[in-house]
């Protein structure tokens, strides 16, 4: 009986060492306010323009920058404008966003110190249409980083990302019938 005790207490242990231990943890409080309270669809003029409501700034590639998708109808976007969440300090600013050099004039997450920016963001905007009519567009959306605890804001209703701008006749509208094309960054 004792020898049985001893393995039994042996399988026990060995049991707990080899043991998943994987915890399933929440979502952080940084993005519990992210996906849903803003529209993420704009009109103005004839046109239209999409301002996703969350990004992956982690370099893979896919949704790793910020800036509103435009249509054919929009001549300029002006005065863009990163603030942080409470509005009280300026993450990033570019005078004009030019689509053809989208590494340099969209958000790429950062701060100007060079740390990534985490959690809800406020976000500001002048538009012109091409007959001249100006906008000022204002929102709120989130830089979401990789990290345990996200993988919710994957299939949340509400959220939508860069990958997600529709093309062609759904220009400057979020399309949702795109997927967000996370595979790795939220977990």
């Amino acid at each position: 009986m004792k020898t049985f005790s001893q393995l039994l207490l042996l399988g026990l242990v060995l049991q707990a060492c080899f043991a998943d231990h994987r915890v399933d943890v929440g979502l952080p409080k940084e993005y519990e306010a992210c996906c849903g309270l803003q529209p993420v669809d704009f009109k103005h003029s004839n046109g239209s323009i999409y301002m996703p409501n969350v990004f992956t700034p982690n370099g893979d590639g896919i949704n790793d920058l910020f800036y509103p998708f435009i249509s054919d109808e929009i001549l300029e976007v002006q005065g863009f404008t990163i603030l942080s969440a409470s509005g009280d300090t300026v993450i990033f600013s570019r005078p004009t966003v030019l689509y053809d050099r989208l590494n340099e004039f969209a958000w790429n997450g950062l701060r100007r110190d060079g740390t990534l920016y985490r959690g809800r963001f406020k976000y500001g905007m002048r538009v012109i249409s091409k007959d001249f009519k100006l906008r000022l567009l204002e929102g709120e959306a989130c830089s979401v980083l990789c990290e345990p605890g996200t993988k919710e804001l994957k299939a949340k209703k509400g959220c939508f990302y860069p990958s997600q701008a529709g093309d062609s006749g759904k220009a400057g509208k979020v399309d949702s019938t795109l997927t967000n094309k996370e595979t790795d960054c939220l977990k």
